[in-house]
């Protein structure tokens, strides 16, 4: 889970409990607002109910007033709330509460009604108002820091998509925050490690292109050498290791020049043309190999870097065979090559790595790169190497 939407549940969560907290404390305000005016109009109810039995109607008014009461008109009670409703042995009296907020005492005393306000009580329940704008406000400034966070934040995001894009091969992106906080000193610590990075692959890059190159000369001059030496078993030998040497050195080139550029031709093939293309980079005999299509497929890739991952598997399965021929089957999105062999020393893992071999392979011809690239060639275009090793049979299986 991101930092972003970890602060965001966060706040989600504490905005939930300060609106549970303001409602609670609405709501007792409430509550202690309608006791309180529910036993003072009730007092002035009975007051009331003696003044209207003895009391002149002229004088009512003046009676009204010293007791801190003001008649209002009808309209003030639309929509009202009863919250009390009692009878009396002449009349009844109701409790309201308009949706202005305003408590009303309504008397019906014989024929006569009278709609009535307590403007002191009312003053006295508006004092009651700081509880809940506290917790507005802290309902604000809850807001405003989460959202100030994010504003802090959001060049994590920026910094997060650059350092994505260095991984995949864009090495000369740099990330752009300024900041002179925290943040903007990881971005600056992360512009002089990519920067440097950036200097060391080129720099190897570079010498093993000059290597490669370098290494291209005295090979051809021990082969052109060779030809002029007598046919002997020395002979032989010295070809194939220099051979060899060229071949690597060749798939050295190529597999660095993946790395460097990180560029694939990519375009539509078969599974069978790819067998094929593969095939024909091997000194493999037609009778070595036995190919089996069970169901073919297209697949989207570099076709040269694709057969040159799959002409190593070939190979090495040649070269580390039991009984022959290696096998090649096709099923859906998958072409595994298999042969027979004792089981590995090992976990898998530590082939895949370069120059990892077995004792016993050290008396065999090669270098130990071949599970090597195809893992690269493989992981530059997203697809997977799986191996198994089932009743003394290898089988190393490419899922497009």
């Amino acid at each position: 889970m991101s930092i972003f939407r970890k602060i965001t549940l966060l706040f989600l969560a504490s905005l939930l409990l300060m609106l549970a907290i303001g409602y609670q404390m609405e709501r007792l305000n409430r509550e202690n607002a309608e006791i309180a005016v529910t036993q003072k109009y009730l007092q002035e109810a009975r007051e009331l109910f003696v003044l209207l039995a003895s009391t002149e109607p002229g004088s009512l008014g003046t009676e009204l007033a010293a007791m801190g009461l003001e008649s209002v008109s009808g309209r003030t009670a639309q929509g009202a709330r009863i919250i009390l409703e009692q009878p009396h042995s002449f009349g009844a009296l109701k409790i309201l509460r308009n949706p202005l907020g305003d408590y009303l005492l309504q008397i019906r005393y014989m024929e006569n009604t009278l709609l009535l306000r307590d403007d002191d009580l009312q003053r006295k329940l508006g004092k009651q108002w700081l509880p809940t704008t506290l917790v507005g406000l802290d309902i604000a400034l809850l807001a405003a820091i989460f959202f100030i966070i994010l504003a802090m934040l959001a060049p994590l995001r920026r910094i997060a998509e650059t350092m994505r894009a260095f991984a995949g091969g864009d090495f000369g992106r740099r990330t752009d925050v300024r900041s002179r906080d925290e943040i903007g000193e990881v971005a600056a610590t992360y512009n002089e490690m990519a920067q440097h990075l950036q200097e060391l692959i080129a720099a190897r890059s570079e010498l093993l292109r000059d290597i490669g190159h370098e290494l291209r000369t005295p090979i051809a001059k021990g082969l052109f050498a060779l030809e002029k030496m007598p046919q002997s078993g020395d002979r032989q030998q010295l070809q194939r290791c220099f051979r060899e040497l060229e071949r690597l050195t060749g798939e050295l080139l190529q597999i660095e020049k993946l790395e460097a550029t990180g560029t694939l031709r990519r375009e539509r093939t078969d599974a069978e043309t790819l067998i094929l293309l593969a095939l024909s980079k091997t000194m493999a005999e037609e009778e070595q190999v036995a190919i089996a299509i069970h169901e073919g497929f297209t697949l989207d890739g570099d076709p040269e870097y694709l057969a040159l991952a799959l002409k190593n598997l070939i190979e090495n399965a040649l070269k580390y065979t039991d009984a022959l021929p290696v096998r090649i089957s096709v099923f859906r999105n998958v072409i595994c090559v298999a042969n027979p062999g004792p089981p590995l020393q090992r976990e898998i893992a530590h082939y895949l790595q370069p120059f990892s071999r077995d004792a016993q392979a050290r008396r065999r011809e090669g270098f130990g790169l071949g599970l090597s690239i195809v893992t690269k060639v493989l992981e530059r275009h997203g697809f997977r190497l799986a191996y198994d090793y089932n009743e003394g049979l290898h089988r190393f299986c490419i899922h497009f």
